[in-house]
């Protein structure tokens, strides 16, 4: 942040023509109408104004002095995405490079620039003297709502300014007119771009206002000692392509399909694997789903799971490539996560749900989760993932090396990638699920539980039993697991789940519910309850699989309750009486955490 200050600065002071449009949260925000209210008094409600639409229409110009500032990923990642994935090919640099631990710097030299210059601000700088600039003419917004402004007046005061000063050259234009100011230097350098045109903003404030309005501008607070960072646009590639699979879940297509087309790291291709089912009728996507994509293959036999990252790797020739399950929601900010940490770890596999193995010997039984059921604070190693992987296309080449395709069709694809990589030195990730930051997390809870365990997943049933195999195999021909590496990590991962489970941080009722049952393992739930416990489950699971304990008359029935629970599932009890029936229930075998829990926790 520094160096780009006085790479700038030093521009502004040699008495070069560039153009310096600062894009930051407001801008972003009227630009997706998102409600805002800024410090300077304007606001705007949940939809994309005409201020909003004109700057989204200023983005994206291409010319060798033309700079845009924008948010730095230290500070709001998802902005810096999302600007990123819109301005690519542009000059970029800080939208605060004039503010934080920049601006003292800044003040001290801005009060002694000696340029002739024309200024563009708040009514209320009318008259003030802007440090030693040479003020050749002084513009003014005649209101403090930016939105109301620009409808109704914006236009011709563009005009007027190029009709007075439009053809004059080596200007100095200093810019504070709020989110205005991007239109104001777009259309003033267009017009002629043999002057300097620089947004200057809030940091002019002392001298239009005549008083501090940003913590910034006070040394002694954390924000004017914050030194701020981004990645370099010329050697960090922001191209990924997204590879989609179907099966049976196809009528989850659209809604996922629309999660990848939200997210603040733009997908530069969409790519779709259709994989044909093994028997029954063929199921047909609707062409006009199959159009949104940007190529899709549609498999006449059935080809198992490898078959959709030979197709990653035939159609993707993006720096990175994800590919998802086909029931994997994403929050909108799960590319821009796996970016993030593709760049602070070097490379690495990222995906959405990590598997550590405990106990080789009785696998998948004996295993930690980690990820969007388990809500990791911070990006944990693991031996693989699953749901989805964000990786370079060169890992499916090592990937597809591997021989165990032939063998295990319907599984191993996962330990398989991150066998191959191991290989060449890179390692294996789960991105942080930050608790009440579902937008970072790779799984949308609810929609993670709901789809993942229908009747047409992939993992439950007899499958188990080949995986067994397949990590067998997979081990003896020289991957190495985690507890071969540091035997006391496992340790550490499962005190930290245990610790969550009982924490009062899970104040997220849909992340609780999903971490309590993946940590007693990949058993099918039965919910039981009683009705006033009702609503508040299909809120929590946002479904309606609820076996109500009470009958018709308002009593319990043991003998009934029962024939209601299964050994082999996981039976989550939602109940006042639960310390009652407990004894009853393991009188008959069940056995509590292992048969059956309290569920009421998570109503709490």
């Amino acid at each position: 942040m520094r160096g780009e200050f006085e790479k700038y600065w030093s521009k502004i002071e040699r008495g070069e023509n560039f153009a310096l449009a600062r894009y930051a949260d407001g801008e972003r925000a009227l630009m997706t109408g998102m409600a805002i209210k800024a410090v300077d008094g304007w606001e705007s409600g949940n939809e994309i104004s005409s201020l909003g639409k004109a700057l989204s229409d200023s983005l994206g110009f291409i010319h060798k002095n033309f700079v845009y500032g924008i948010s730095c990923p230290c500070c709001d990642s998802a902005a810096y995405y999302w600007y990123m994935e819109r301005l690519k090919g542009c000059n970029v640099t800080f939208s605060n490079i004039w503010a934080n631990s920049n601006f003292a710097k800044f003040w001290e030299k801005f009060q002694n620039l000696e340029r002739e210059a024309v200024l563009i601000t708040n009514y209320r700088g009318k008259g003030k003297t802007f440090g030693k600039l040479k003020v050749k003419a002084h513009y003014f917004t005649t209101t403090d709502d930016s939105i109301k402004f620009f409808e109704q007046d914006c236009e011709n005061l563009i005009q007027k300014i190029i009709s007075e000063v439009g053809a004059e050259k080596n200007l100095l234009f200093a810019v504070s007119a709020g989110p205005m100011s991007e239109i104001f230097i777009k259309a003033l350098f267009e017009n002629n771009p043999e002057n300097c045109y620089i947004d200057f903003g809030s940091a002019l404030d002392q001298f239009t206002h005549e008083k501090i309005t940003r913590p910034y501008m006070i040394e002694s607070t954390a924000y004017a000692q914050q030194h701020c960072w981004m990645f370099d646009n010329k050697k960090v590639s922001f191209d990924v392509d997204v590879v989609l699979s179907a099966y049976r879940r196809t009528e989850v297509l659209p809604q996922q399909l629309a999660a990848i087309k939200n997210q603040t790291l733009k997908p530069r291709k969409i790519f779709l694997y259709q994989d044909a089912v093994k028997s029954g009728e063929k199921i047909v996507i609707p062409q006009e789903i199959l159009n949104q994509f940007d190529d899709y293959k549609i498999a006449e036999t059935n080809g198992g799971v490898w078959k959709r990252f030979e197709y990653a790797a035939e159609i993707s020739d993006a720096e990175y490539v994800c590919v998802f399950d086909d029931d994997t929601i994403p929050g909108e900010r799960w590319l821009e996560n796996c970016h993030m940490n593709m760049q602070a770890f070097g490379e690495g596999i990222f995906g959405t749900n990590g598997v550590i193995i405990e106990n080789p010997a009785v696998y998948p039984k004996s295993i930690v989760h980690v990820g969007w059921h388990t809500s990791n604070e911070q990006t944990f190693e693991v031996d693989f993932v699953g749901h989805s992987w964000f990786i370079k296309p060169e890992y499916l080449k090592w990937m597809l090396e591997k021989p165990y395709a032939k063998d295990f069709k319907y599984c191993a694809e996962d330990m398989a990638i991150s066998f191959a990589a191991q290989e060449h030195g890179v390692q294996t990730f789960v991105p942080a699920h930050p608790q009440n930051i579902l937008s970072l997390w790779g799984s949308i809870p609810k929609f993670g539980f709901e789809y993942g365990n229908n009747a047409v997943a992939l993992w439950l049933g007899e499958n188990s039993q080949t995986m067994k195999q397949a990590l067998k195999i997979i081990h003896d021909d020289g991957w190495q697991y985690l507890l071969e590496r540091n035997v006391y990590y496992v340790e550490y991962i499962r005190r930290l789940q245990k610790d969550k489970i009982l924490s009062a941080r899970l104040n997220t009722l849909t992340v609780a519910a999903n971490l309590f049952y993946r940590f007693f393992g990949k058993k099918q739930p039965i919910f039981i309850g009683e009705r006033i416990y009702q609503q508040k489950f299909q809120d929590l699971f946002n479904s309606k699989d609820y076996l109500v304990l009470e009958s018709e008359d308002g009593r319990i029935y043991l003998d009934r309750l029962l024939k209601k629970m299964k050994k082999n599932k996981l039976n989550i009890f939602f109940t006042g009486i639960y310390e009652k029936i407990k004894p009853a229930l393991i009188a008959n075998g069940f056995r509590e955490n292992e048969n059956f829990v309290d569920g009421t926790i998570l109503l709490k």
